[in-house]
């Protein structure tokens, strides 16, 4: 019991209560801040990716639009392409104007490769197709996955044996077409 002047005043603690549930409510809060935070972060990494890995597709396309005559031979399908490896260097045609449009097309893909390989975690691409029916470059990198992928049409589109999916879980992939 307190007395305050010459009125006894007692205390009832509910001022102490309102406190506290106040500062559990800010405690949850913040905590439901801090997901979001995560889950925006992890998409923004997502939307990085899948933007580079378009500006690397457009990349290509515009390489076998300026080399037409290797689109037509057919140097860009997948049978002929060699993936090259970490530090190979590439084909020794250093004037695209005096050389065959199959050594242009073998030094465009060895380039945009070891591009995607600097520029993306797991970054590697491929490219199939012809100039009548049309380009399509899958571009593939790792990510963590989200639950949207699932619903992703494009996903139909990638090579399903690109990666082993119980080992490689976070490959994800890029495809888009093309007509030269």
């Amino acid at each position: 019991m307190i007395l305050a002047g010459n009125h006894t005043a007692t205390q009832s603690g509910t001022g102490m209560i309102e406190v506290l549930v106040a500062l559990v409510i800010m405690a949850f809060a913040m905590f439901a801040l801090i997901g979001i935070q995560t889950v925006a972060l992890r998409y923004q990494k997502t939307a990085h990716l899948r933007a580079v890995a378009s500006e690397f597709s457009a990349d290509l396309a515009d390489r076998v639009r300026a080399n037409i005559r290797g689109a037509h031979s057919g140097a860009y399908n997948l049978p002929q392409q060699v993936y090259p490896t970490l530090g190979e260097s590439a084909s020794s045609c250093f004037n695209p104007a005096n050389c065959a449009p199959q050594e242009v097309a073998v030094k465009d893909l060895h380039e945009w490769r070891a591009g995607l390989r600097n520029a993306m975690a797991g970054g590697w691409g491929e490219i199939a197709g012809s100039v009548t029916d049309g380009f399509t470059i899958k571009v593939y990198f790792l990510d963590t996955p989200t639950a949207s992928d699932k619903l992703n049409p494009v996903a139909n589109i990638c090579r399903p044996g690109a990666a082993d999916p119980v080992l490689h879980k976070d490959v994800h992939c890029f495809a888009s077409a093309f007509l030269p």
